[in-house]
Parts: C-alpha cells; structure tokens; sequence
C-alpha cells in the first residue's frame, strides 16, 4: 500500500499537466488503459486519478468506453461564479481589513503587479486578443488574492477548478472590449481593498460586480451559439 498513493498522485498529476496543456480534444474518447500505458504504470492508479478529474469536472467517464473533456453546461458556469464569489469574496473582505499588516501589504503589492502585467500585455498584443501572458496575470491576481487567507482548503478548491475558471475566463475574454472591462472591474477591486471601503464590503462588492459581468457574457454568448 505504501507505493499506491503515489503512483495516484503521479498519475493525477500528468493528466492534469496534459490536460492543461490542451493535449485532449473536445468530443474526443479517451482509453484509460492507453493512458495507463502511456504512464507506464497499471489501470488501478489511472482509474483513482480519472474518478478525481471527474468529481472536479475536468472530464467525463463513459461506463466501459472511457472518458472525454467535460463540456460546461450553464449550470457550470453558473456554479464556477458562484464559487468564485464564495471564496474570493471572503479574502477580499479579509484583505481590506488587514491591509495595514506586513502581509496585506506584500499581497496588495503582487496584485498591482498582476494588474500592471495585464495592462502591459494587452498594450503589446494584437488589438482585442489577450494572450497566454494577459491570462497568466489574470489567474494571479486571483489566486494571490485567495493565497493571503493561508487557508490550505481554500486553496485547493481554488486550484481544483482552476481549469474550468481558466475555460470561462478565455471565453469572457473573447468579447469586444471585455479585456479592459476586466481590467478595470479588477482595478475596482484593488481599489476597495487599499481603502477598506465599508469595512471590507466595498471590496465583495466588486468581486461581486466583475463575477457577475464574466458570467453574463459567457451565459449570452452561449445562448447565441445554441441559437445559431
């Protein structure tokens, strides 16, 4: 037994790199037992890592076929925002009360960081296409903020939807004028965490805002793509 968590762990581990990496198409059947082959380990350990992928959404098994990438519906999205707005939420209230302390200050720093890449990545890309860089900063800026609670659970449910606020992320971010939209809903927030506006509650406010507009553009956009 003392070899088999590891052996999850490792597998879990690769197909989450895999996955992240875009290495699995939509649509696309998957063997667990060509993946295992693939690891080099056996089917048992593949199996545990696939059954955590699917609780976490990234796919879906098909009973004696496979699996394949999990296709949002709305309620996923709907559910990715929710959570979103639980947790970060929570630490953006929790940052604007301890902004005066050593590590509200090193968090607020890193988060003008994360936002001066945005805006310097935007400048130097193609007009209205955010690139990997844009995202990157983006992911940070959230998961700095969420970092400062040192709240370990809360960081791994953060990181365990990580792939599909990646995938909700890109799709809001396809929409005309979205990018600096976000970019100034995220200054927003910022700028209620540095004030400690209303207690903290000026800083949910505006992670409730910018979660609420991501949304609807994923929601609208998803609509017109049904009606088409």
């Amino acid at each position: 037994m003392s070899g088999y968590r590891p052996l999850q762990e490792n597998a879990l581990e690769e197909l989450r790199k895999r996955l992240a990496a875009g290495e699995f198409a939509p649509g696309v059947v998957y063997s667990e037992s060509r993946i295992a082959s693939e690891l080099g380990i056996s089917r048992t350990p593949v199996k545990d890592a696939l059954v955590r992928l699917a609780q976490d959404r990234y796919i879906d098994i098909l009973p004696s076929r496979g699996f394949r990438l999990h296709e949002m519906s709305d309620q996923d999205v709907q559910e990715t925002f929710q959570l979103r707005t639980a947790i970060e939420g929570f630490c953006a209230i929790s940052l604007a009360r301890e902004r005066g302390t050593d590590a509200g200050k090193e968090t607020i720093a890193l988060m003008q960081e994360s936002l001066e890449s945005m805006r310097g990545a935007l400048a130097t890309g193609a007009d209205g296409v955010v690139g990997d860089e844009f995202l990157a900063s983006d992911l940070a800026f959230h998961r700095t903020l969420v970092a400062f609670s040192k709240n370990e659970e809360l960081m791994r449910l953060f990181d365990s939807y990580q792939h599909r606020l990646s995938m909700v992320a890109e799709t809001s971010l396809l929409s005309p004028g979205r990018p600096d939209e976000a970019i100034e809903e995220q200054q927003s927030i910022f700028d209620a965490i540095v004030s400690g506006e209303d207690d903290g509650m000026g800083a949910y406010r505006a992670v409730e805002h910018h979660m609420r507009s991501a949304r609807d553009i994923v929601l609208a956009g998803r609509g017109r793509s049904r009606a088409e």
